[in-house]
């Protein structure tokens, strides 16, 4: 019956098979279910194929899969015309006239595009993966499987992929989502391509509505009579973002302030997140990088914050998410705080990894339109004060915080603030916590009557059949999925399947909504996927 849906509706439901993009640039995006959908029927892949390449780099952006990255580079390199890349790289590649007659032993044989997939391109990711291991003899016989690679240069292979980039932004239109990863060299000669207006007076990125800098990216560039110029000028066209993402690290006297003319300049800025350093893979490397960023910057910081800050007052009715990552916050003063203040409309907080998060607390408790906070610590031992400021900020959340997300990986003892959410927050129905008593769990379930998803890591060590079935008898009958992390293995001790039986009863006798149960590291502990209507999971 799939196979005579209006074209409509299966492209509302394979759109919903992704959740394009994602904030949080540490995080792939898998599209394993909408490629599926491409091997089903023609139709089918007529229809998933435009959303599957509509962000192709988005699903590398960690922990990707050589083989699978390549394949994608070689279904986009299929695009070019093949005489476009033998004139141009007919030297370079020393093979003018073999590359139609080159076959390979196996079954591979020249590209031929069935799609014209760079015209689905909706989103584009300048990441370092467009570069690294390209020139790597397994990497080069899948994505240049065309070209006999064995005959191909180090720098004809580098040539060639700068010719991709080049072609890819050329002939994209109406890109939505832009992301620099790390600066690239002639990154003006892609904002150029990106930005060059058609005779309708629009560019590429006319439709642009999230535009990430995740890393120090080359704000000024020399044109030909070695003087300089701003390459951020051509942005200064974009006014319809709807998320920012900056790394303060990439900031200087000379390209702050155009960063706050292009905060300004927007329509309806919803979404701004500010990044410090972020983690590197060499560890000397990060050391190093931490000393000359600290010894440059120095007090200009706090100009910095205050500058980006009171550019986003200008966006004070439509900003409505704010995301710090890696910040220390010792540094603000006043006057930043006063910026913050004109923020009234700030509907989601998220505080990752960011220290001396102590002066923000008079801010955040005024934040009377605030429905999600979200804060991850990573101090090894928190301060009396930082407990009882975070006390006092569940004491300010009004009802319409509706998702509270703490967490601690280093194990702090939230006894007091456990305390306060019964009492305070009646509306949450998303709520994530680090380690906690049955009790405390309880003593939630018993005022927060409309959870819908919970995680914790629950505390095991005496856990007993009486516990565990007074555990299910009070889980909210709207509660659809709970996330026990480290139930089975914590502390030494283990719980056996019987006592987590006795829970999952009385939830059955209680009756409710649940339908999913994420446990961590099941191993050979449970055997059966399902018990009373509840589906088991492990999660990793």
């Amino acid at each position: 019956m799939a196979s005579f849906l209006l074209s409509e509706c299966l492209e509302e439901i394979f759109s919903n098979l992704t959740e394009y993009p994602s904030s949080d640039i540490n995080i792939n995006i898998t599209v394993k279910d909408l490629y599926s959908c491409t091997l089903v029927s023609r139709h089918w892949c007529r229809i998933s194929t435009p959303l599957l390449y509509a962000y192709p780099f988005h699903h590398f952006r960690r922990n990707f899969s050589h083989i699978r990255y390549y394949k994608l580079i070689r279904t986009l390199l299929g695009c070019i015309p093949q005489f476009e890349i033998k004139q141009t790289y007919k030297q370079a590649l020393q093979i003018p006239y073999n590359i139609k007659n080159y076959k390979k032993k196996s079954n591979s044989k020249n590209i031929s595009s069935t799609f014209n997939y760079i015209s689905f391109i909706r989103g584009l990711i300048f990441h370092k993966m467009m570069f690294k291991s390209i020139v790597e003899d397994n990497n080069k016989e899948i994505w240049l499987s065309a070209y006999n690679p064995k005959r191909i240069s180090e720098v004809s292979t580098i040539a060639i992929m700068d010719y991709l980039i080049k072609f890819i932004c050329k002939n994209c239109n109406n890109l939505t989502t832009l992301e620099f990863s790390f600066a690239i060299r002639n990154d003006d000669c892609i904002i150029n391509l990106l930005t060059v207006k058609d005779y309708n007076g629009k560019s590429k990125l006319s439709d642009l509505k999230e535009l990430y800098y995740s890393s120090q990216i080359n704000f000024y560039s020399r044109d030909d009579k070695n003087n300089s110029r701003e390459i951020f000028y051509p942005l200064n066209n974009v006014f319809n973002l709807n998320l920012l993402y900056v790394n303060k690290d990439g900031l200087n006297a000379e390209n702050i302030n155009l960063l706050s003319k292009f905060i300004s300049l927007q329509k309806n800025l919803q979404h701004f997140v500010l990044t410090g350093f972020e983690k590197v893979e060499n560890g000397q490397n990060e050391v190093l990088a931490r000393f000359f960023i600290n010894l440059l910057s120095g007090d200009k910081n706090n100009k910095y914050y205050n500058t980006i800050i009171n550019s986003l007052s200008t966006q004070y009715e439509s900003l409505q998410i704010l995301e710090f990552k890696n910040l220390e916050f010792n540094l603000i003063n006043g006057e930043v705080l006063d910026s913050l203040r004109l923020l009234k409309n700030i509907k989601k907080l998220k505080l990752y990894r960011c220290k001396m998060i102590d002066n923000l607390h008079s801010w955040v408790k005024d934040l009377k339109k605030l429905e999600i906070f979200e804060i991850m610590i990573i101090d090894l031992k928190l301060s009396e004060l930082f407990i009882i400021q975070l006390v006092q900020l569940i004491q300010s959340f009004s009802n319409n915080l509706i998702k509270l997300v703490i967490n601690d990986k280093q194990m702090n003892d939230f006894t007091l603030l456990y305390q306060q959410i019964p009492l305070y927050l009646h509306s949450l129905t998303h709520l994530e916590l680090p380690k906690i008593l049955p009790s405390e769990l309880i003593s939630i379930f018993l005022s927060c009557t409309k959870l819908v998803y919970l995680s914790v890591m629950l505390l095991n060590d005496k856990l007993s059949e009486e516990i565990l079935k007074n555990l299910g008898k009070f889980v909210p009958k709207t509660l659809k999925r709970i996330q026990f992390k480290n139930l089975l293995e914590s502390n030494n001790s283990t719980i056996s399947f019987e006592l987590l039986r006795f829970f999952l009863e009385e939830y059955a006798n209680n009756g409710g909504a649940l339908k999913y149960l994420e446990i961590e590291g099941l191993g050979n502990h449970i055997i059966v996927t399902e018990q009373f209507g509840v589906q088991i999971i492990e999660y990793f």
